[in-house]
């Protein structure tokens, strides 16, 4: 009987290894939460060398991300990325809000358990295990303990490990469930109910906290919780008889989510089995008669066999279940490989906002397939905020909150209706109507509505003389390619107005009566970064050509190109990133949207944001940073520390652009990844003179504004 505590439950490998040297026969097994995993493997075949593997190699950090890598996601989310949102996500369903069951939905759990069950697709009952096997899991709606002893073995022990606040319930049979130890954590009736006459009980629970670190009320109601499991694991454990075994391994300070220490509990584990061998072998049986017992209990052979067809049940939006289908068609008629199949689901994971996308062979008329299962978030509108901050402790400062409104689903081809909404620095609402088109929805068409306001101030060398309120309109509709995940090209009509005005400085030479354009602007983009926060690997280029023409009543006319690359390579701790921009105003015309801005952090540092602008502009910049800390860690905010160089300047016209001029600029910043995105503590030089410390949110990437 393995019970519940998460990443303590490893613990129950070590007391496996031990019971197997010993030679103590398992006869069935029940388990609850972590133990629904070790013994629902155990179960099903696996051997302790195998678990141990698994448990250590495991990418827990990863496991506990639902989403695809941002390698895979598609380029309409990795766009979000540069508008700096919080990762939380609220539901308005009904009118009224609905948060996440959890905080993460367990869509890689629910693959992975999926993956290492596969042999017992075909298993009606959890008795025809090679083990034979229950798990447990709550009923959250009724508080009532539910018993799997057959069906999905996948879904039992993911119903078993949906430890609440943690992963999301799961619905299973109409029935909303969540870990089982909050009715019982160490299921010794369970097992009892199986007929097993002599126990193996091994307790991997949590103790309670000192009341010194009752500081807060998470930790309160952890604590109640906690007191709660065992109370009435106490009351199981009293039901013993002499002649049962109980194990409770010294786990120390080992928490339920350190499952980076999977080796450190294991070692306990075999640590206080060693201590039991005593009482366990009364149950030993001879080497002979053992390696019966495991050879009858090996994982069976099994060959999933070709994919001969897919079901895909109808989820909320046609045009999803048409990418599910457009990702899988390729692997029907030929052998089932996981591994691709799981990151096929991954994609369409994040492209479609699922709440949950599992997958199940299945036989028709003798041959396998697969059928797909996609569960639709409980809600089609949902909300984000984002928040952005710049300091330079010299009196200048600022902030923009971000919030979004999302409508999924509009129409059954999958349409979406985004709406953003700005206060600080910019100040205004935006909103866009994307629409895929084309059975493949490679193809979309977005009309979009601007009306914003920025606060720009003007700098002359090194003394701010303006400070200007730049106000936008604008319509537009764009038409777009994206053929992969990392390449989109675009196309797209806009006729809009900039008006200035003056709040603070004296008159300079910029125009700031309204300005009427219509602008055809054409953009490619390659994204392949892990992260745009502190990236690892891959690279960004974008490339624009805007083409301002004297049309639709406007009074702007000009061309201007503009590019940006960014590649990320690591090496263990240490990471490069290597930055480029460039813009340049073709013919030199003088108007708002011709200008680009540079200074700041990372964009020649020591000037203040925004300090120089031009026609023309370049930047170049290399930035080495380190993580420090102990990367293993499941939960942590890791810290960077780095350096960065830069050259780079921004000129009035063409002619007077001068390579002598360039500007060479470094930093040295900390740089901490918090649940509110990445922060910097920086301090920044260059060579015309100007220093400035930096305390800002926001990307490592530092997208040049403008």
């Amino acid at each position: 009987m393995l019970g519940g505590g998460g990443a303590r439950g490893a613990a129950h490998i070590g007391v496996l290894h031990v019971m197997e040297r010993e030679r103590i026969p398992v006869c069935q097994i029940a388990g609850t939460s972590m133990g629904a995993i070790v013994g629902g493997l155990y179960a099903s075949g696996y051997t302790t060398d195998e678990l141990q593997t698994l448990i250590e190699t495991l990418d827990w950090a990863d496991l506990f991300i639902d989403d695809a890598p941002r390698l895979d996601q598609p380029m309409r989310r990795k766009d979000a990325d540069f508008r700096y949102l919080l990762n939380l996500e609220l539901g308005f369903s009904h009118g009224k809000v609905v948060m996440p069951g959890g905080l993460v939905q367990g869509q890689k759990l629910l693959l992975l358990l999926r993956r290492l069950t596969l042999s017992t697709w075909d298993v009606e009952t959890f008795d025809a295990l090679p083990i034979r096997f229950r798990a447990v899991a709550a009923d959250i709606g009724t508080g009532q303990r539910v018993v799997f002893e057959r069906g999905d073995l996948a879904l039992a022990i993911r119903s078993s490990m949906s430890v609440p606040g943690a992963f999301a319930p799961l619905r299973v049979d109409g029935r909303l469930l969540v870990d089982g130890g909050m009715v019982d954590n160490v299921p010794i009736d369970v097992v009892r109910d199986m007929g097993a006459g002599r126990l193996v009980v091994v307790d991997v629970g949590s103790p309670l906290h000192d009341e010194a670190a009752l500081t807060n009320p998470l930790a309160i109601m952890d604590q109640m919780i906690g007191a709660l499991m065992i109370e009435k694991t106490q009351r199981q454990l009293a039901t013993l008889a002499p002649d049962d075994v109980l194990i409770r391994p010294e786990l120390g300070d080992l928490t339920a989510s350190e499952f980076n220490r999977g080796s450190e509990a294991i070692a306990a584990g075999v640590a206080a089995a060693e201590a039991a061998v005593p009482a366990l072998r009364r149950y030993a049986v001879d080497e002979a008669r053992y390696a019966a017992y495991r050879d009858a209990q090996r994982k069976r052979a099994f060959d999933p066999g070709l994919v001969n067809f897919l079901e895909i049940a109808p989820g909320r939006s046609a045009a999803s279940s048409a990418r599910i289908e457009r990702a899988l068609r390729g692997d029907v008629g030929r052998p089932l490989d996981v591994e691709r199949l799981e990151q096929q689901l991954g994609v369409a994971y994040s492209a479609s906002r699922f709440q949950q996308l599992d997958y199940r062979l299945i036989e028709r008329n003798g041959v396998r397939g697969l059928a797909i299962e996609p569960t639709d978030r409980p809600w089609s509108v949902f909300g984000k905020f984002g928040f952005q901050l710049s300091d330079d402790f010299a009196g200048r400062n600022s902030y923009m909150i971000s919030s979004e409104l999302t409508v999924a689903d509009v129409n059954r081809w999958g349409a979406e209706w985004l709406t953003m909404l700005r206060a600080g620095r910019i100040s205004g609402v935006r909103t866009e109507f994307h629409q895929p088109m084309g059975g493949a929805g490679l193809f979309y068409v977005q009309p979009s509505l601007l009306a914003e306001s920025e606060t720009l101030p003007l700098w002359l060398q090194d003394q701010q003389i303006a400070e200007y309120r730049v106000k936008r309109r604008e319509v537009a509709v764009a038409f777009g390619y994206t053929p992969t995940n990392t390449f989109r090209v675009s196309a797209d009509l806009a006729r809009g107005r900039d008006r200035s005005e003056e709040l603070v400085g004296n008159p300079l030479d910029f125009d700031r009566d309204r300005q009427d354009f219509a602008v055809i602007r054409l953009n490619a983009t390659w994204d392949s970064l892990d992260s745009i926060d502190f990236p690892t690997r891959g690279w960004r280029l974008s490339a624009d050509y805007e083409m301002y023409r004297d049309m639709l009543g406007s009074n702007v006319e000009g061309d201007v190109a503009r590019i940006t690359g960014d590649w990320a390579h690591a090496w263990g701790r240490y990471h490069l990133l290597v930055g480029a921009h460039a813009s340049s105003a073709v013919d030199d015309d003088h108007f708002f949207r011709a200008q680009d801005f540079l200074g700041g952090f990372l964009n020649l540092s020591g000037y203040d944001e925004r300090a120089l602008f031009g026609n023309q502009t370049a930047l170049l910049r290399t930035v080495v940073y380190r993580r420090t800390g102990d990367t293993s860690r499941l939960f942590s905010l890791p810290l960077y520390v780095g350096a960065s160089l830069e050259t780079g300047n921004a000129w009035l016209s063409r002619d007077s652009v001068d390579g002598g001029e360039l500007i060479v600029a470094g930093s040295i910043f900390a740089g901490v990844d918090t649940p509110l995105g990445p922060m910097f503590l920086a301090y920044g030089y260059n060579d015309d003179g100007h220093g400035a410390w930096y305390l800002t949110f926001g990307s490592l990437l530092r997208p040049v504004v403008r």
